[in-house]
């Protein structure tokens, strides 16, 4: 088992701004690059001229397909092999100002790369552009520039390493429960629905367990809010502590929780949550006070919906306080449950009365 499953922070969150960086680019390409050459052309310089060309044509045709919705015909790597070409060229015709254009490349690489394949690029320009300036400017020169733009990509990649903290935070705070740690209800719906979409086009299994803390407003009345949040907080450290990496918890409100059991069919999730039953009963959850909870399970179904599927494994949990608590209950085989679940006839907003049967 897992301490705790993937969180979004993990993919390159830098990603969806890629597209938007690169449209903008394909036009500054056009507008500020073109006359440099446009002046290489009429002062006989043809194949920097050609270089130039073909370094704007790459960004106008990956620009223009960015803004058609369609996938870029140029690889954003690859454009630092004609970028290079034109540096060096320019390097043997107009000495070290063709340098200059390697720390706009740089910046070009680290907002439309991965940052892996942005360090590349960027070390690799570095070594052929400082070649050609000892090769076609002088050794002073090279020393000084070779420093300088080393110095300009460990900066960048600083800089970059503090956005992606903050966006890492930023996104952390606006899918997480402050309180427990657990994923948050707006962030359910969106796994949810990936995994209802997997099932209908994939047949991928899945499994959600909708987890009720018994009596927790006892909990809240008799010892107090503070008692209370300590009973949440353990409960998801214990759910954590037997998830897998694969599966997400997520409290959906109050005391209750959803666990999220990729490829896993409704057979297997009903072993889990036996088990999770039996682990929270034996827990020390709060002193001298045993804490349990009543589960739902449902499998997913060709024909669900994100609802559906959350109201028949809602139903089955309350078809589990009905029958003592402290149980687990499976989502109706048949038809959806008319009884037995939710009496509103939504999971959303309903409130149980913890001394009911």
């Amino acid at each position: 088992m897992s301490a705790e499953p993937d969180r979004p922070e993990d993919e390159d969150l830098l990603a969806r701004e890629r597209e938007r960086v690169m449209y903008t680019l394909s036009i500054l390409a056009i507008v500020f690059v073109v006359p440099f050459a446009v002046n290489d052309f009429l002062k006989g310089r043809n194949l920097l001229g050609c270089a130039i060309v073909v370094v704007v044509a790459a960004f106008a045709a990956d620009g223009y397909a960015v803004h058609r919705g369609r996938r870029p015909p140029v690889p954003y790597a690859l454009l630092v092999l004609p970028i290079a070409a034109a540096i060096v060229l320019s390097l043997a015709t107009q000495g070290v100002i063709g340098a200059f254009w390697c720390y706009p490349v740089v910046l070009f690489f680290y907002f439309v790369l991965g940052r892996g394949m942005a360090r590349l690029c960027s070390v690799g320009l570095m070594l052929v552009a400082t070649v050609a300036v000892y090769h076609y400017v002088s050794v002073r020169v090279t020393v000084r520039f070779a420093a300088s733009l080393v110095l300009t990509i460990v900066v960048i990649d600083i800089i970059q390493s503090i956005i992606r903290n903050l966006q890492r935070r930023l996104v952390d705070q606006a899918i997480t429960d402050p309180l427990t740690g657990a994923f948050n209800r707006r962030h359910m719906e969106t796994r949810l629905a990936e995994a209802v979409e997997s099932g209908r086009r994939r047949n991928a299994p899945a499994a959600l367990l909708l987890i009720d803390i018994d009596h927790f407003k006892h909990v809240n009345d008799r010892q107090g809010h503070k008692a209370g949040d300590r009973v949440l907080q353990g409960l998801v450290r214990l759910l954590r502590g037997r998830a897998r990496r694969v599966d997400h918890l997520f409290r959906m409100g109050g005391e209750e929780f959803v666990l999220l059991l990729p490829d896993t069919t409704e057979e297997a999730a009903l072993g889990v949550a036996e088990a999770l039953r039996k682990a929270i009963a034996q827990a020390p959850l709060l002193d001298r006070t045993p804490v349990t909870v009543s589960i739902g399970v449902g499998g997913v179904r060709p024909d669900d919906t994100v609802e559906s599927w959350l109201k028949d494994a809602d139903g089955a949990m309350y078809a589990a306080k009905e029958r003592g608590r402290n149980r687990v209950e499976r989502r109706s085989a048949g038809e959806r449950r008319s009884e037995g679940g939710p009496r509103d006839g939504s999971y959303r907003g309903r409130r149980r009365d913890e001394d009911g049967p």
